[in-house]
């Protein structure tokens, strides 16, 4: 079994490194590419497969049910912002849920409800 300080050791460095690939991919263009995307979603969704698989396998629910709760609390509070101030708090344009949140962040608020949730568990909150 993979104990999860390792994880946690290798995790956030694995997702930088995701992150700073991706940029030094794409960092000279303005469109959306879906090479970024991954680059930038692979690491962290690896990350909760191996949670998953080696150290609890509730890791998976709670990662279903961050990204359930994250998009709804996300549109809702978009939703919300924009009725009452008549403006929009924020804008998708790829594969966007009425413009309030898209299909592409589901599965970042299901990784950010995961370390959200071990850093309270390290944290004995």
């Amino acid at each position: 079994m993979i104990d999860i300080m390792t994880v946690w050791a290798f995790g956030p460095i694995l997702c930088l490194l995701g992150f700073y690939g991706a940029y030094l991919y794409g960092h000279k263009t303005k469109r959306f590419r879906w090479s970024e995307y991954i680059a930038i979603v692979i690491w962290p969704l690896a990350i909760m497969v191996i949670l998953g698989l080696f150290v609890n396998k509730n890791f998976f629910l709670l990662f279903i049910l961050s990204a359930i709760f994250g998009t709804a609390f996300e549109y809702f509070f978009g939703l919300l912002y924009h009725k009452t101030l008549n403006r929009k708090l924020w804008e998708y344009k790829k594969l966007s849920i009425k413009g309030y949140t898209s299909i592409l962040s589901i599965p970042v608020w299901g990784v950010a409800g995961v370390f959200f949730w071990s850093i309270g568990s390290l944290l004995n909150l």
